[in-house]
């Protein structure tokens, strides 16, 4: 079995997976590695997805959630960096907060000061 950075397996399978597709870190998983998410979600990892909606159950390495997305890559590109260690891309906090919204998700957990220091 091939080496990988701690904690990013869920990220590396999850490329993988939907290779074809448009994927990206959003939601909590990008609000938490952003600290406007105060609880780091723990073996589960949330992404946006041109593919279906589905959650992925890795055994015991966790989850992985892809939640579908309607937008064209066109709208995204100013909002999305690739990440290179998790080979995926990623949105700005500014993004995930609107696919949060989006997508109904709790918005209880969110670090509003935090928030307005990154969003203003």
């Amino acid at each position: 079995m091939r080496d990988y950075p701690s904690g990013r397996i869920l990220y590396h399978a999850a490329a993988r997976l939907r290779a074809g597709e448009l994927n990206y870190i959003s939601l909590e998983s990008a609000l938490s590695d952003a600290g406007v998410i105060s609880q780091i979600p723990f073996n589960w990892i949330s992404l946006m997805s041109s593919g279906r909606s589905h959650v992925v159950d890795c055994g015991e390495y966790g989850h992985i959630e892809f939640v579908h997305t309607a937008q064209s890559p066109e709208s995204l590109r100013a909002e999305l960096t690739y990440d290179a260690d998790c080979r995926l891309w990623r949105a700005s906090v500014k993004q995930a907060l609107r696919d949060m919204r989006v997508t109904r998700r709790n918005m209880d957990l969110i670090n509003q000061e935090m928030l307005h220091e990154l969003v203003g």
